[in-house]
């Protein structure tokens, strides 16, 4: 498992076989161009209780979940991913 957290404090722990499953780079790739994917891949790759958890985490003080505060955890996620030591082959 791969342990990391964003610079703005969420933890997250993630298979890293996760990131081979093609499913969830299908939607990463629909993610690129349609922002309504995020919520999928995002469970895809963290499991439904992780996303709530990262919802909640962005979560502004209107209770809103912006996609602006979403991609900036995702990118910082996935250069974690990309660094760790247990993803690379």
């Amino acid at each position: 498992m791969v342990e990391g957290t964003t610079k703005s404090g969420f933890h997250f722990v993630v298979d890293p076989d996760a990131l081979q499953d093609m499913e969830f780079l299908d939607l990463v790739d629909e993610a690129r161009t349609n922002p309504s994917k995020l919520g999928r891949m995002f469970e895809k790759l963290l499991g439904k209780e992780q996303k709530k958890a990262l919802y909640d985490h962005v979560r502004n003080e209107k209770g809103m979940v912006l996609i602006d505060n979403v991609t900036v955890e995702s990118d910082e996620i996935f250069d974690i991913l990309n660094h760790a030591d247990e993803t690379k082959n």
